[in-house]
């Protein structure tokens, strides 16, 4: 695997793993008592990042394959 495609955004995330976009969407939002504290975790680690445009409230996220793997797995393999 090329290290450009250990890192991916949210849209792809979701399609490579086989999960909804939202339930990705979910664990990246500070309102989720319940997975915002792994985030923090994650983005301290280094396995997540996200760009926050000055004055805007959307954040681009960027997500390693690794964090997706502690959220829900190994990555399905499609033959």
């Amino acid at each position: 695997m090329k290290e450009i495609d250990k890192y991916m955004h949210v849209a792809e995330a979701a399609e490579r793993w086989g999960v909804p976009i939202e339930t990705v969407k979910n664990k990246l939002k500070p309102a989720n008592k319940y997975t915002w504290p792994k985030t923090l975790e994650m983005i301290e680690e280094g396995l997540l990042k996200y760009h926050q445009q000055e004055g805007k409230k959307q954040k681009n996220w960027i997500i390693s394959t690794a964090a997706m793997e502690r959220w829900f797995g190994e990555k399905i393999q499609i033959k």
